[in-house]
C-alpha cells in the first residue's frame, strides 16, 4: 500500500475502503481484472489487481505528468503515435482527445500486453485507434523480443543479438515513415516513443514524417537502454537537433503541467521522459507552464 499516494488525504475513507476491495478481490477468481474510471472519468480501463499498475488504478486513479501533457497537446481531428503503447495510458487519453475526426496509431509487438490494449480499446468503443502488432526501429525486418509477464510488460524490449532469460518471441520490425498512412500524416501533432532502448532507431526510421510535419515528441530516454541497442542520449540529441528540436523535461506542477529547458538530455532525472518540439510556442497555446 502507498501511503504518500494523494487520496490518502483527499478521501482517506474511500481510499481506505477501495484497498480493502482490492485485497478481497485478488483472492477471489474471476474478480481480479475490474474495469475502473480513467482520466478523471472520460474512459475505462481494465485494472488488472495482479500487477502494480491495477492495483494503483483500483485504489486510487492514476495521474502522470506525461500523460497530461499529451491530453493537454493534442486536439479534436490530430493524429497521435504511441510507440511502445502497453495497455494504453496513453492511447486512451489520446483517443479521448483527438476524438471520431482524429487516429491514434498505437504500436505494441508484445503479446500478452497488446491483448490488454485490445481489450481497454474495445472496452471503450474506440474505432479512432488503430493497434499494429509491430516494432518501431529504422528499417523493416525481424528482431528478437524480449517478454516478461503482464506485470511487468513495461520493461519488454527488443534483443540485439543473443537472447536473455524469459520468454523470447520474434517480431516484426517496421519504420513509422513506412507504416504510417499519409492521411494520418497530415494531422500528425504528437509522437510518443517508450521503446526500452529503441528510441533512437525509430527516430532514424521516421526521418520522412519529422521532416515533412515536426510533430512534437515524448520519448523516454534511458542512457543504459539506449546503451543495449547500440545508442545514447547524445545521438539522439544531434538527430533531433537537426530537425530543429529543443527539449523539455516535463514535471507536474500542482494540477497543472510544465515545462523546463534542457540543454543535456542525458541528465539525471526520477522521471526519464523528455518533450520534444520544435516550436514551444504551441505548447504555451495550450497552456503548458514553463520554467
Amino acid at each position: 500500500m502507498n501511503f504518500d499516494n494523494p487520496a490518502w488525504r483527499a478521501t482517506p475513507l474511500r481510499t481506505g475502503f477501495r484497498v480493502f476491495k482490492s485485497l478481497l478481490r485478488r483472492r477471489l477468481r474471476g474478480f481480479s481484472t475490474v474495469p475502473v474510471r480513467y482520466d478523471q472519468a472520460r474512459s475505462l480501463i481494465y485494472a488488472d489487481l495482479g500487477t502494480p499498475l491495477g492495483l494503483e488504478l483500483y485504489r486510487y486513479g492514476h495521474r502522470d505528468p506525461d500523460i497530461d501533457l499529451v491530453g493537454r497537446l493534442l486536439s479534436p481531428g490530430d493524429t497521435f503515435v504511441d510507440g511502445g503503447a502497453n495497455v494504453g495510458l496513453f492511447t486512451l487519453v489520446a483517443a479521448e482527445r483527438v476524438g471520431n475526426l482524429g487516429k491514434v496509431v498505437a504500436y505494441e509487438p508484445g503479446r500478452g500486453v497488446r491483448a490488454r490494449l485490445l481489450e481497454n480499446v474495445a472496452l471503450n468503443r474506440l474505432t479512432q485507434v488503430e493497434v499494429l502488432p509491430l516494432a518501431l526501429s529504422s528499417a523493416p525486418g525481424e528482431a528478437n523480443f524480449q517478454e516478461f509477464d503482464i506485470a511487468g510488460a513495461g520493461l519488454n524490449h527488443l534483443v540485439p543479438g543473443g537472447v536473455e532469460n524469459g520468454h523470447v518471441d520474434t517480431v516484426k520490425l517496421t519504420t513509422l515513415d513506412a507504416s504510417l498512412p499519409e492521411p494520418a500524416r497530415a494531422r500528425l501533432s504528437l509522437i510518443k516513443f517508450d521503446l526500452e532502448g529503441a528510441e533512437h532507431a525509430a527516430l532514424l526510421g521516421s526521418s520522412g514524417v519529422l521532416s515533412a510535419s515536426h510533430p512534437d515528441l515524448l520519448l523516454e530516454i534511458e542512457a543504459a537502454h539506449l546503451a543495449r541497442m547500440g545508442s545514447s542520449p547524445e545521438a539522439v540529441a544531434e538527430l533531433l537537433r537537426g530537425h530543429g528540436y529543443e527539449f523539455f523535461r516535463p514535471a507536474a506542477d500542482g494540477d497543472a503541467v510544465c515545462l523546463t529547458r534542457l540543454s543535456d538530455i542525458a541528465s539525471s532525472a526520477a522521471a526519464p521522459n523528455v518533450f520534444a518540439t520544435v516550436d514551444p510556442g504551441r505548447a504555451r497555446r495550450s497552456g503548458i507552464r514553463f520554467r
